[in-house]
Parts: C-alpha cells; sequence; structure tokens
C-alpha cells in the first residue's frame, strides 16, 4: 500500500514539472526584488534563497535591491509585476504585515497582492534590560515596570518590531512605559546599555549575550535558542507571549501554483541543509521552512496580531 501511495506521489510530482517544462516555465531568468539595501539581514537570506531557486529551475535568479520607505519601494513593485513566474519578492513581517496596517501610503493588499512561496528564516526576539537595574527575571521586571512609572524602552523607530513587541509585552501583562525611537536598532541598544532607556525587546539583544551591561530575561518564541541555550522561554517563566520576526519569498498574486510549488520545495531543501541552518545560526536566526499555504497563513495570522497591537497602543506613522 505505501509502494503505491510513494509511485502516486511521484507520478504527481513528475505530472507538475512536465506541466511546467511544457509551458516553457522558467525559459529566462527570473527577478527576485529585496526591498532593502544590499548586505543587510534580508538581502543576505534572499541572496541565498535566489541560489537555491536557481539551482531547481535552472535559470539565473537575479536579485534587484529596491529600497525605500521601510521595504514599501520594492514591496510595491513586486506587488504591480506580473504573475507569470518571472518576478518573485523577499520580504519579512515588516514588510507584509507591519507596513500595511500603520502606513496609510501602502498602495498593495498583503493578502490579496502576494501569493506565498515559503518562509526560510525567523528572527527570535529577546528582552533585555540594563543590569544596572538589579532586575533577576521577569516576573521581576513586572513588577519594575509596575514599580516605575518613568520606565523608557528604546526600539529601531517608530513601527519597528521592537515597538510592536514591546507593546504587546506591556498590554499582556498591564504594564506601561515610554517609548524612544532611535535610528536603527544598534543606536537603541547603546540607549539601554547607557541607561538612557531601561529595555528593549528585538532580536538585536542578542548580540549583547555575555555582556554584564545588559541581563536577558527572556525569548518570545517556543522553544529555547540554539545560540542562548540558558536563557528561557517567556512561556516557561509563565508568561504566554510569543512573537518573532519571519523572512519569506512571495510571487505577485495570481502566480502559477505549479511554479510556487517548485520554488518552495527548493526552498525547503535550502532549509533542511546543514550549511544553510550554520549560516542563520551564525547571523542570530533560527532556520524555519513553511510551505506556500502555511506562508500564507502566517501572514493572515500575524496580521490579526499585530493590528490588535496596533490599536491598543496607537502605533502609526502617519
Amino acid at each position: 500500500m505505501h509502494s503505491k501511495l510513494f509511485v502516486a506521489a511521484v507520478g504527481i510530482a513528475m505530472t507538475a514539472q512536465a506541466a511546467l517544462a511544457a509551458d516553457g516555465w522558467p525559459d529566462q531568468p527570473i527577478t527576485m526584488i529585496v526591498p532593502y539595501n544590499p548586505g543587510g539581514t534580508t538581502d543576505l537570506l534572499a541572496r541565498m534563497a535566489a541560489d537555491a531557486i536557481s539551482a531547481e529551475v535552472g535559470q539565473p535568479v537575479v536579485v534587484e535591491n529596491k529600497p525605500g520607505a521601510g521595504g514599501v519601494v520594492g514591496a510595491t513593485i513586486a506587488a504591480q509585476a506580473k504573475s507569470d513566474g518571472y518576478t518573485i519578492f523577499f520580504g519579512n513581517n515588516a514588510t507584509n504585515v507591519v507596513q500595511p496596517l500603520i502606513n496609510k501610503a501602502v498602495q498593495y493588499d498583503p493578502v490579496e497582492s502576494f501569493d506565498g512561496i515559503a518562509t526560510t528564516a525567523n528572527a527570535a526576539t529577546f528582552i533585555g534590560v540594563n543590569a544596572g537595574l538589579g532586575i533577576d527575571d521577569l516576573d521581576g521586571f513586572v513588577t519594575y515596570l509596575k514599580d516605575h512609572a518613568n520606565t523608557k524602552y528604546g526600539t529601531a523607530g517608530v513601527g519597528s518590531m521592537g515597538q510592536f513587541t514591546a507593546e504587546y509585552f506591556m498590554m499582556e501583562t498591564g504594564t506601561d512605559a515610554t517609548h524612544i525611537p532611535y535610528q536603527g536598532s544598534n543606536n537603541a541598544m547603546a540607549a539601554v546599555l547607557s541607561n538612557e532607556v531601561q529595555f528593549m525587546i528585538d532580536p538585536v539583544v542578542l548580540t549583547q549575550a555575555g555582556s554584564d551591561k545588559i541581563k536577558i530575561l527572556a525569548a518570545m518564541i517556543p522553544e529555547r535558542h540554539p545560540n542562548l541555550p540558558d536563557v528561557p522561554t517567556t512561556s516557561e517563566l509563565g508568561y504566554d507571549l510569543t512573537l518573532s520576526g519571519w523572512f519569506g519569498v512571495f510571487a505577485p498574486e495570481g502566480t502559477d501554483p505549479d511554479a510556487i510549488a517548485r520554488m518552495s520545495g527548493a526552498l525547503e531543501g535550502m532549509v533542511a541543509s546543514e550549511v544553510y541552518q550554520e549560516q542563520t545560526l551564525k547571523m542570530g536566526l533560527l532556520p524555519e521552512y513553511r510551505d506556500a499555504a502555511a506562508t500564507d497563513a502566517v501572514v493572515a495570522a500575524d496580521l490579526e496580531t499585530f493590528a490588535a497591537i496596533r490599536d491598543a497602543s496607537g502605533i502609526s506613522i502617519d
């Protein structure tokens, strides 16, 4: 029985690939739009994904960086491209969730404008506080926030992942603090280290592991991060608070499902590879593959979660 199912599955896969071949896809290079400058985290992940897809389909996947407006410029170009399988987009939950929720200038719909192909990595969020505050654990942090009305937290800017995660934490714990936006995560982290602000909830906190100037209290992910195995998760500590960033590949809505499936399969193999897992962990990221349907689902779920945070906190860049 199992052998018959296997043969049937192989037959279906071969039929799908034959259909794509008959249609001639791809018979020219594919463009991957990246909505940020070269050299950053999203760009590096995108180039790895482009190489994996290229190896699978036998055509170059050319990365085109289209930065601007927090990723909106590139996302808009991708959303308006033809759905012929020759334009794909490497985005994240900033471009496909946050910006559409807080920026009235966004002209694409994160659900209707894109078809998910796959996610390839998650950015774990950590709660870090200035070590001089003497806070030893998450319960102590919640108590501190309730007892100190003038507490401030730093982020990479208004509408950043750090602001959403901090507001989410405070919304769920009944606490409050003043938001101080900076130009980038590194500047915000420097402010935490100097006690200009008292805490930060952001993936960049991971970079301070081992520092005696910051105390990393918890990770807002389902399981402990391999790079910080001694840092507990929020759920371990009794707080049902899980929120992290992700990166993934999308196509303009209406792209051939067979083309999407083939590219998604290539990315599944990439994420499973030892080389990719080592590279992403060195970047502080968690390799994680979601197929096309799961990618669409995480976008929909995050839109609901982040909209609730926006509505409760009033986050807006307008």
